[in-house]
């Protein structure tokens, strides 16, 4: 009985790995991913008024799941961050960034004809903190990018701000 039973469970199990294998994970929308592909420079302002530049490059990853955005400011700005961008399997985006700084947060994402929000929230000091980034597509080449924070996730406050132009597909 014992062996029948065990042969059953690798049985369920290996029926259980073969769906899993054959549906295919969410991916991103294409025309989200066919407008950030290639390189980009940027440039702008810090809310203090000084000025910020930095270069983005966006490429497809680990099978064409989730696309690679990298940032890395132009010196003397020091802040580098690697970001994944992917659909979980319940369909909701979803954003996991990686920095110089030793930081790593989760932001979750609202996509809209022209514009993708990638908002976080976490406890800092007690309190909680919250932050976005906000992507507005200008024209088939120019994105402006914004960095804002906020203590109710009602009023935000600009970190900064950067028009990118592409410089490669």
């Amino acid at each position: 009985m014992k062996q029948l039973s065990l042969f059953f469970f690798f049985l369920y199990a290996g029926g259980m790995l073969q769906v899993q294998a054959q549906q295919a994970p969410p991916k991103l929308p294409a025309q989200l991913i066919q407008y950030f592909m290639g390189t980009w420079e940027g440039k702008g302002t810090f809310a203090n008024g000084k000025p910020i530049a930095s270069t983005v490059n966006c490429r497809m990853s680990l099978d064409s799941t989730w696309l690679q955005y990298e940032h890395s400011d132009v010196p003397p700005n020091q802040y580098k961050a690697l970001s994944m961008w992917g659909v979980e399997k319940n369909g909701d985006f979803i954003a996991y960034i990686f920095d110089n700084f030793g930081g790593h947060r989760q932001f979750t994402g609202s996509l809209s004809q022209d514009k993708l929000v990638l908002t976080n929230s976490q406890m800092y000091q007690g309190s909680k903190f919250y932050q976005h980034f906000v992507y507005e597509k200008l024209n088939d080449h120019a994105f402006k990018m914004a960095y804002e924070t906020s203590q109710d996730s009602i009023k935000w406050r600009m970190g900064d701000t950067l028009i990118y132009h592409r410089i490669m597909p």
